[in-house]
């Protein structure tokens, strides 16, 4: 089969490894899937970034890169753009000034966007896009099958949560040829697009995610999980971990509102702190000048900020408990990622998680302030109920993997 899927979001990623999110590695993950299967004829499209793509590609699978449909023209810019781009690392000052050079030209020239020509398309080939919009050139094409993934409706149902807009989502949806197939990420992210689109349920097909057994897994090694810890100022204390971006929809807020309930009544043991992993978001302001009048709970509340890959397994196993007390999911990653680390997990009961964590996590209601803190209280005092908490996530985590995800993509291609 010969399958396009638009790289534009890896080629982002490559140059802002910090501001990856859960999109860009699932788009990823698919991509490599997809060029190690025997039965799939790869290709990459870049609508948008074609220089980062192209490098990403080159970078990532070497000489054997999947190919660019992108036109000859484009393809040369781009490596124009790349050979300069070469001599400096990613993130360095030289290279952020030559991407926006090309970046300001492309846009003064109204050639931000690609264009697709059909005769570079095989005939009969499909074309995913894992989260942007599908090109017009393409959405006319009536030889090319098209997919697009949908992760979540939440830009759209709330877009009070993103200040600054999140046009992605809605372009996607909006500019969806009639003739698409849609993957959701979660049965609750299909019935979600149905019921507001009307789309045909039929066209929709739900395919979980995955976490990667190579970053996320139970560390053992005590020496690992303290030098981990020291690294990023955790200390030897017991932690309740959490680790999203610090914004609305993720619901820290309540989160650490319960925690400091529980600290000031002296229901907690006093040593036991709040570790949050993540990258601030907004709107956090006004719960962190809160914390910040109350010295002996400020103590107890830890924000490491960014913490690369590698050093999240560690993380994740020196915890007592992981708390996601998120409002709306379309699939929910980083319970996923602990449960695979084999911890303990509190999560709310709404949207997809509970599709994903199953029996092996307690389950509140994000709005419910005693559930969660009665929550949080008896995993840190009974070490029976960790343990098998702990037993029960190890054996769901079994149920996800990158290769049945990448299965199920390709016989839906099949089907296609």
């Amino acid at each position: 089969m010969n399958v396009i899927i638009d790289a534009s979001l890896p080629g982002i990623g490559f140059y802002h490894h910090q501001a990856k999110t859960g999109v860009s590695r699932v788009a990823e993950q698919l991509v490599k899937g997809l060029f190690e299967s025997d039965k799939v004829r790869l290709s990459l499209a870049a609508p948008t970034h074609q220089a980062e793509t192209m490098r990403y590609a080159r970078e990532t699978f070497g000489a054997q890169a999947p190919p660019l449909i992108n036109r000859p023209g484009e393809q040369r810019r781009a490596k124009f753009e790349n050979a300069l781009l070469d001599p400096f690392a990613p993130q360095s000052l030289p290279s952020k000034i030559i991407r926006q050079v090309f970046y300001r030209t492309q846009k003064a020239l109204n050639k931000e966007q690609a264009r697709f020509s059909a005769d570079l398309i095989p005939n009969g080939a499909i074309y995913h896009s894992p989260f942007f919009a599908i090109p017009d050139d393409i959405g006319r094409m009536p030889h090319i099958r098209k997919v697009l993934t949908v992760h979540d409706l939440i830009p759209i149902h709330h877009p009070e949560w993103f200040p600054a807009g999140e046009r992605a989502v809605k372009d996607a949806i909006q500019t969806l040829p009639k003739d698409a197939h849609v993957v959701t990420v979660s049965e609750a992210t299909k019935v979600d697009f149905c019921q507001f689109t009307g789309f045909d349920p039929a066209r929709v097909t739900p395919i979980h995610l995955a976490a990667s057994p190579a970053l996320f897994y139970p560390v053992t090694d005590p020496a690992q999980i303290r030098a981990t810890q020291q690294r990023f100022g955790l200390g030897d204390e017991p932690y309740l971990l959490s680790l999203a971006t610090l914004e609305p929809r993720k619901n820290l807020d309540h989160l650490i509102r319960c925690f400091v309930q529980l600290a000031e009544s002296g229901s907690l043991p006093p040593d036991v702190k709040l570790v949050l992993v993540g990258t601030k978001g907004w709107k956090m302001d006004q719960v962190l000048n809160e914390i910040a009048k109350k010295e002996s709970i400020r103590s107890r509340l830890i924000f490491t900020g960014f913490v690369p890959d590698d050093d999240l397994a560690a993380v994740y196993s020196g915890a007592l408990a992981f708390i996601y007390p998120s409002l709306f999911e379309g699939f929910g990653l980083p319970p996923l990622e602990a449960m695979q680390c084999g911890l303990p997990v509190i999560t709310s009961n709404v949207s997809s998680l509970p599709e994903v964590v199953g029996d092996a996590a307690i389950q509140v209601s994000p709005t419910d302030t005693d559930a969660l803190a009665q929550a949080m209280l008896t995993v840190v005092r009974s070490a029976g109920l960790r343990k098998e908490l702990a037993t029960k996530a190890l054996q769901r985590a079994q149920l996800f993997s990158w290769e049945r995800f990448t299965s199920e993509h390709i016989r839906l291609y099949q089907k296609l």
